[in-house]
């Protein structure tokens, strides 16, 4: 594909907006946006889309929000990851699947072993890759790498502080920059600085459509729209 995107990034929002559209609780957006997100994958793997990274949860959802709502967001996590590590596609696309982000510490077991098994299994290929960002916060990621180089800096003296070595402090240093970043839901803004150090020459596209709304179609539209801008990349 002419000027297609190399990584492309997706803010999901409006699950919970969709929910109170349609007179639903906030688990059917939920769920409505963990089916649109099977639909838009299959279309970025048709299209080749060489990176793909997902912003799965905030760090601040999972803490925050009543208990209920995230129970049942671990239990999308642990069917969704389950499932993903058997779908035809991952293994004959040979696509690597990443989960980033502090879910280690924040989800219970059951959603843990299920991205755990996605993960061992995809480990190896490097034809395409899936990343999803679970209990994430850029702000923590980019404090957690300030502190990592603070104590390389107490073990080698004359330490040169580099962007490379900003880079390769952070949880996203296997990732390439983000070409063009998508958000849905409406809302024109960024959050918690999300991917803050990959963004920094990233085209923006903000889709007024809630999350469970947005098709291949709205990505396909949004990779067009892309194409047609001129990058003016820092030198």
């Amino acid at each position: 594909m002419l000027n297609a995107p190399h990584h492309i990034a997706v803010i999901p929002d409006g699950n919970r907006r969709w929910a109170r559209q349609h007179y639903l609780p906030a688990f059917s957006g939920h769920a409505k946006g963990a089916d649109a997100l099977r639909g838009v994958l299959e279309t970025a793997y048709d299209l080749h889309i060489k990176c793909f990274s997902v912003w799965g949860s905030s760090l601040a959802n999972l803490i925050e929000r009543n208990k209920e709502e995230v129970q049942f967001l671990e239990k999308i996590f642990q069917n969704y990851f389950r499932r993903l590590a058997k779908d035809r596609r991952i293994h004959e696309e040979q696509i690597r699947v990443r989960v980033l982000g502090e879910w280690e510490t924040i989800l219970g077991e059951a959603a843990k072993k299920s991205i755990r098994l996605v993960t061992r299994a995809t480990e190896r290929y490097n034809h395409l890759s899936l990343n999803f960002f679970i209990a994430y916060d850029g702000r923590v990621e980019m404090l957690a790498a300030v502190k990592r180089i603070v104590e390389q800096s107490r073990e080698t003296q004359k330490l040169k502080i580099t962007p490379e070595l900003v880079k390769e402090s952070l949880l996203t240093h296997e990732l390439p920059p983000v070409d063009l970043l998508i958000r849905t839901g409406g809302e024109p803004h960024l959050s918690a600085g999300f991917m803050m150090w990959e963004i920094g020459e990233s085209q923006l596209h903000f889709s007024e459509k809630y999350w469970p709304d947005f098709t291949g179609d709205d990505l396909k539209e949004a990779i067009k729209d892309f194409q047609k801008r001129e990058r003016r990349l820092a030198k």
